[in-house]
């Protein structure tokens, strides 16, 4: 993958965790995947998403739910480059508080699978592996 690629997908992953984070607007979160991405959350019990619609209705009920997230990615790598499709992974440990007060927190492996669309790299499939146990 050419450098110039892989720093623009490590900023794409940063972009989509900070949107995440700040927790405003669930736009942010939508404009880092092209309209006909799909999200497989399911390793950690969250949903398969498939288009801006349910990534939205996803991210919009994130929003409304958590009082706080926190995301730390480390160790990118880049996977696969075909001369269009670059996919990128790295470890992430996410925290969050639901408005519920239980605390939660994952270790996983984020895997970005990533086009250029309308100018701007974006994300078209987004998958997780969960790294460690989920907290009972």
């Amino acid at each position: 993958m050419p450098e110039e690629v892989f720093r623009a997908l490590k900023r794409l992953m940063v972009e989509y965790a900070d949107a995440v984070d700040t927790r405003g607007d669930p736009e942010r979160v939508v404009a880092c995947f092209t309209p006909d991405a799909a999200i497989d959350f399911s390793s950690v019990g969250f949903p398969v998403m498939q288009g801006e619609d349910e990534i939205r209705a996803f991210y919009a009920g994130l929003v409304e739910n958590m009082a706080h997230e926190f995301h730390i990615a480390a160790n990118p790598r880049a996977e696969h480059w075909d001369g269009t499709v670059g996919t990128i992974t790295s470890y992430v440990m996410g925290m969050g508080v639901p408005n519920s007060g239980d605390a939660i927190s994952v270790q996983v492996k984020y895997r970005m699978e990533c086009v250029r669309h309308q100018g701007a790299w974006r994300c078209r499939r987004f998958t997780l592996d969960a790294m460690m146990p989920l907290n009972a």
